[in-house]
């Protein structure tokens, strides 16, 4: 049997040369687009590295699509895209959620208890919801986004009753009302909208006892953001006996008069 030596042969060597190099090339440059936008390794956290004592588990928020300004990299430098889980150092699973280009699109957090601690998805192009919950599950915060900015927002205390609650138009141009309450479950201040071709509004503040403390006329500045006192306040003590009756004009105080 006749055996060839390939050593004589150099052109035969050089073709075989340049295919290993491409198969090599071909490798290397398929590894490359298998691990580009691959998810990162999961990481394992204390709890007191990322539970805010005020604001739970709001370390991933920076990188939500919707409102926050960040991105999460994988270990290689290239932007996350993928389902991607992390954890307590206890083994319980603390986040998973989707990144798009190092961005979330939707994700739930959870305590170490094993309940959501909060809840992040898409409705629609426009708008998006944030429901966020204390350690036993009670309901913390209602949350619905438009183009990135809060349009309806309600807030719980812990034992369920009402904290906060504020809703914008449609346009996000103006508020429709705001309202805060006490823990005790009176309302702290109410500010309800009376005429939207005007933008004039009436706010009532209250006393934790439920007594008025004041109320009265508020206007939004033209092509503002800006909420003023205007027209005509009256003041009351405690007891719910009026004291003073005050006249604005948008936000600035131009006559008191003590009763």
């Amino acid at each position: 049997m006749k055996v060839f030596n390939y050593t004589f042969f150099p052109s035969f060597n050089k073709a075989l040369a340049v295919l290993a190099f491409m198969m090599v090339a071909t490798a290397s440059l398929h590894a490359q687009f298998t691990f580009v936008g691959a998810p990162p390794p999961p990481n394992k956290y204390k709890a007191s590295q990322v539970v805010d004592p005020d604001r739970g588990i709001a370390i991933y928020d920076k990188m939500n699509i919707a409102i926050g300004d960040s991105t999460r990299q994988t270990p290689k430098g290239y932007a996350a895209s993928d389902w991607i889980e992390d954890y307590y150092e206890s083994g319980q699973l603390l986040h998973k959620g989707f990144y798009i280009d190092g961005k979330l699109k939707v994700y739930k957090n959870y305590w170490e208890n094993g309940r959501m601690e909060r809840n992040f998805r898409f409705l629609d192009f426009s708008k998006s919801q944030m429901t966020i919950y204390y350690k036993d599950g009670q309901l913390r915060s209602d949350i619905l986004y438009k183009d990135g900015a809060a349009m309806k927002t309600n807030e719980f205390y812990p034992s369920g009753k009402p904290d906060f609650e504020e809703e914008y138009d449609s346009k996000m141009e103006y508020l429709l009302g705001r309202k805060s309450y006490y823990e005790n479950g009176n309302p702290q201040s109410l500010l309800e909208l009376k005429n939207p071709k005007k933008k004039i509004y009436y706010q009532t503040d209250y006393y934790e006892n439920g007594k008025v403390k004041e109320e009265g006329g508020i206007v939004l500045l033209p092509g503002t953001d800006d909420y003023r006192k205007d027209g005509t306040w009256k003041v009351y003590d405690e007891t719910g006996k009026q004291t003073a009756e005050e006249e604005y004009a948008k936000g600035t105080l131009s006559n008191q008069k003590k009763l």
